[in-house]
């Protein structure tokens, strides 16, 4: 239908993540989810208007523009190659166009609220969230991300591990040069390893809490702390060989997305001691 509004990528791909999550009878073949899409489409775009004569009129018809069919079979084979779908219903049908969640795509970390299905969508949700990133960090993140659409889950860690740590030290950095409270910090700029930054730079902000808006220290302990040592530790365990099982699809996926509100606490911070 030429006449239809045409989408961009993102608006469908969303629409689809969308749709596959709500479980609709029947939309396990490729037509059902094509057809499912137009008609969620439709009900957003078209609301059903009451005319007053005890009748509803929907609007336009639930039709995709030809262009925005194309872009769905995209997404569909890019979803797939992404592992969020997998091809089959079950032993009976086990192929196109029948296809399913896969146990990552039903899982909670495939319904983040930060969601990107390609580097360029990643980073430019990361830069929307913090605009002033190190280039040395969006080099590290890009990296991350194409390793991980790769299926390199060891070389993902690592580099989203070295970009956390990037933006740590940048941290440390700004604080130890603030000329009021400057010397608490002291001690996290000289300790040699990760975790004991981490442990000193904390110590050293604990006493200034107080004066920090609620912005820049709430959820400080998930934000900060946690999330910088769970990246440190991903980064250890894939950069030095332990015969340790490698992270899995999901583990890597949740720590992309949790280096966003890691940055972004990062950066509250930084204007704050600077």
């Amino acid at each position: 239908m030429w006449n239809a509004k045409q989408h961009s990528y993102e608006e469908l791909r969303d629409v689809v993540v969308d749709v596959l999550h709500q479980q609709i009878s029947g939309n396990n073949q490729y037509l059902a989810l094509v057809e499912n899409v137009a008609r969620v489409i439709n009900e957003r775009e078209n609301p059903v208007v009451n005319l007053g004569t005890g009748m509803a009129y929907q609007g336009a018809s639930a039709a995709l523009h030809p262009h925005d069919r194309d872009k769905l079979l995209e997404i569909f084979w890019d979803l797939f190659r992404q592992g969020v779908i997998t091809l089959g219903l079950n032993d009976n049908n086990p192929q196109w166009p029948w296809f399913r969640l896969s146990r990552f795509g039903a899982s909670e970390a495939a319904r983040q609220p930060f969601r990107f299905h390609d580097t360029a969508s990643f980073m430019s949700m990361v830069l929307k969230a913090v605009p002033d990133l190190l280039p040395a960090t969006q080099m590290y993140l890009d990296e991350a991300v194409a390793a991980f659409y790769s299926g390199c889950f060891l070389a993902a860690t690592v580099m989203l591990g070295v970009a956390a740590e990037a933006e740590f030290l940048r941290l440390i950095d700004v604080a130890n040069k603030n000329a009021k409270i400057g010397t608490s910090f002291d001690k996290a700029a000289k300790e040699r390893f990760i975790r004991t930054k981490i442990e000193a730079f904390r110590k050293g902000l604990d006493p200034h809490l107080k004066s920090l808006p609620d912005a820049a220290k709430e959820d400080l302990d998930i934000s900060l702390n946690a999330v910088q040592s769970i990246l440190r530790i991903a980064r250890n365990g894939a950069g030095h060989p332990s015969g340790a099982a490698p992270p899995s699809r999901e583990q890597v996926y949740v720590n992309l997305q949790m280096f966003v509100p890691f940055a972004v606490q990062v950066a509250r911070l930084r204007q704050e001691l600077k």
